[in-house]
C-alpha cells in the first residue's frame, strides 16, 4: 500500500467536503424552492403535500440540516487525523460550517413558524 501524499490527502478532503456541502445546499436550496412554490399565498398553515405542512416541512428540514453539519464536521475530524492532512479542518472552518448551519435552521425556522 502507498503512503498518502499531502496531494492526495488534500484532494480527499476538498472532494469528500464539497459533496457533503453540495448535498446540504442542493437539498434546502430545493426544498426551500418547492415550499415557496406550493405554499404561494397560503401562508405557513397551507397543506404543502399530502397532510405535510409547512411547519413539518420546516422541522423535517432543521433536522437534515443538523444531521448533514454533524457529518461534515465528523468528517473534516476524521481527515484531520490523517498525517498529510493534520492542518486542513481547524477553526476557521468550523466556524464557517457551524454559522452556515445555525443561518439554514433559522431560516427554515422563521420560515416555518406560524408566529412570524
Amino acid at each position: 500500500m502507498s503512503e498518502l501524499t499531502i496531494e492526495k490527502a488534500i484532494e480527499l478532503y476538498e472532494n469528500g467536503k464539497q459533496r457533503r456541502y453540495s448535498l446540504l445546499f442542493a437539498v434546502n436550496g430545493g426544498a426551500f424552492a418547492i415550499a415557496k412554490i406550493l405554499v404561494g399565498k397560503g401562508g405557513s398553515g397551507a397543506v404543502v403535500v399530502g397532510c405535510l405542512t409547512l411547519q413539518w416541512l420546516a422541522v423535517g428540514m432543521v433536522a437534515f440540516t443538523v444531521i448533514m453539519v454533524f457529518d461534515i464536521f465528523k468528517f473534516g475530524e476524521k481527515m484531520s487525523g490523517l498525517k498529510p492532512a493534520a492542518q486542513l479542518f481547524r477553526s476557521p472552518g468550523k466556524f464557517v460550517l457551524i454559522a452556515l448551519g445555525l443561518l439554514l435552521c433559522a431560516g427554515w425556522l422563521l420560515g416555518g413558524s406560524p408566529w412570524w
